[in-house]
């Protein structure tokens, strides 16, 4: 309760401030204060705050870059929970654990904070300790979060993505960063798959000394991305000076990029949460990957028609490579759709009937998706929207034909959006489509791809069902799209597969 008034009190001295500055009777930047409220209601809200400093699409580009320093100024708890939480979670203090430990946290974040240490051995290493309380402030955080979105959805809609859906996705990617435990067995395993790369760098952790609450890692030099921006911001770094100790910022961004792309497409879980503050530069353009708690799963279903959907969609643009493109995106996001049509044809009925009908309704989508691609090319160059929201409105293009994708290419799509948002603050000439055709000359589709990544055309189900559903379906069009009504209906009449 004394959580939910807090919040309650900050949000009326924030809008009473507000008010006053609408009235010129208070002079500050509305996008520092906007950053203040984040700061002072701290846990959930900050990390809901380094959320909205990734999304363009959201905020204002100057508000966006503002959020950039929730990601390296949150205020640290104290010593004293530090040694209690030592004895409830190892039965010792950090002293008698460790060679040496230092008492002042070196970094402090929404969720916990950092301290430095040495084993016996000499060996630096970072102490990672979860804010005393954390979990019942977050689940509060969560309801409080969520009610502001219902609200936000009445007075402040944003294109493709409900706030609502917004602060649902926020919960999902963040609740396992409650679990030290998580974020360890995550770092783990991209520490042995990210060894074929020699840029990169992911600390080492000791399982024997971890816990729920607690995450021991090495130390890696390096400066944060998330002070790099704000160095560049006011000055106190330059282009010139990050050369000096060996980092070239025009070649960061692809180095990221290639990175994020082998992990999601040759591994078999990718880092999701790329924001500034987990993201180390170190000197010979190397880069350390820090905080695992947001992980991704790679494709498991039908990743052949996703991967030939992008190379597809690299190609020359012509007609052609954009009907192709659109089909494989439509075969991997359609699956019930599939399904329906497929099982709705009888038995009998060729597989090219099947594959017929389908580029018919995946020419009718491209059509759509045309229209968008006109729309939303320059504001992607101009970063006024990023790739989640333009992916996003496909998305919610293709409902009508049941286009929904899995979680994974959601989070997929979440990262890409992050890494071009941070690349085009560093180097303006990046271009996302140009790293990824530069990936695909290294690692060509096939190199990419398993026996197992191919799927049958559509599972069959029980045809009585599945025209039951068609007919439901295709109730649901005569309304929302007459030509797309007429277009099925056609092409199911001599099947006898439709009401008449």
């Amino acid at each position: 309760m004394f959580r939910f008034i807090y919040i309650i009190g900050v949000l009326t001295k924030y809008s009473f401030i507000y008010i006053l500055i609408k009235l010129n009777l208070y002079s500050k930047p509305k996008e520092k204060l906007f950053r203040n409220f984040f700061e002072e209601a701290g846990g959930s809200f900050i990390k809901f705050g380094q959320l909205l400093a990734l999304r363009v699409d959201v905020l204002p580009k100057e508000y966006s870059l503002e959020m950039i320093a929730l990601f390296d100024n949150v205020k640290p708890f104290p010593y004293e929970d530090v040694e209690r939480i030592f004895l409830e979670e190892l039965g010792a203090t950090p002293q008698k654990i460790f060679k040496d430990f230092q008492k002042k946290a070196f970094a402090s974040a929404s969720f916990g904070q950092v301290h430095g240490a040495k084993l016996e051995d000499d060996h630096i290493v970072i102490v990672k300790i979860l804010r005393p309380g954390i979990e019942e402030m977050v689940a509060i955080d969560f309801l409080l979060i969520y009610i502001f979105a219902v609200f936000a959805d009445i007075f402040f809609k944003i294109d493709a993505l409900p706030w609502k859906e917004f602060a649902g996705e926020f919960r999902r990617w963040t609740k396992n960063e409650l679990d030290y435990q998580i974020e360890a067995n995550n770092m783990e395993k991209i520490r042995k798959n990210a060894s074929v790369n020699k840029n990169i760098v992911i600390p080492k952790t000791y399982p024997k000394i971890s816990t729920k609450r607690i995450l021991v890692e090495d130390y890696i030099e390096g400066i944060p991305l998330s002070r790099v921006y704000l160095g560049l911001k006011d000055g106190r770094l330059t282009p010139e000076k990050l050369k000096k100790r060996g980092i070239d910022i025009k070649k960061i961004p692809s180095i990221f990029t290639q990175e994020f792309l082998r992990q999601f497409f040759m591994d078999d879980v990718f880092h999701a949460d790329p924001h500034p503050g987990n993201i180390l530069l170190l000197q010979n353009n190397k880069i350390a990957l820090i905080d695992f708690g947001i992980v991704g799963n790679t494709i498991k279903y039908n990743k052949a028609a996703f991967v030939k959907s992008i190379t597809s969609s690299l190609k020359p643009k012509d007609f052609k490579n954009q009907h192709e493109s659109i089909f494989h995106f439509a075969n991997f996001s359609s699956e019930e759709l599939k399904s329906i049509i497929g099982s709705a044809l009888p038995a009998d009925a060729s597989e090219k009937r099947f594959e017929e009908i389908f580029y018919l309704l995946s020419h009718h989508f491209s059509k759509t998706v045309n229209k968008l691609v006109a729309v939303g090319r320059k504001e992607l160059e101009n970063m006024t929207k990023d790739y989640t929201v333009f992916y996003l409105q496909i998305i919610k293009a293709g409902q009508k034909y049941k286009v929904k994708l899995p979680k994974e290419a959601v989070l997929f799509i979440r990262t890409l959006s992050i890494t071009g948002f941070l690349s085009k603050e560093l180097n303006f000439d990046y271009m996302l489509a140009e790293e990824m055709k530069k990936f695909l000359i290294i690692h060509p589709e096939e190199t990419l791809l398993n026996d197992d990544d191919y799927v049958p055309l559509f599972k069959r189900i029980n045809r009585e069902k599945a025209i039951e559903k068609l007919n439901n379906w295709l109730a649901y069009l005569v309304e929302i799209d007459p030509e797309l009504y007429q277009l099925v209906k056609e092409k199911f009449k001599e099947y006898n597969a439709i009401d008449k």
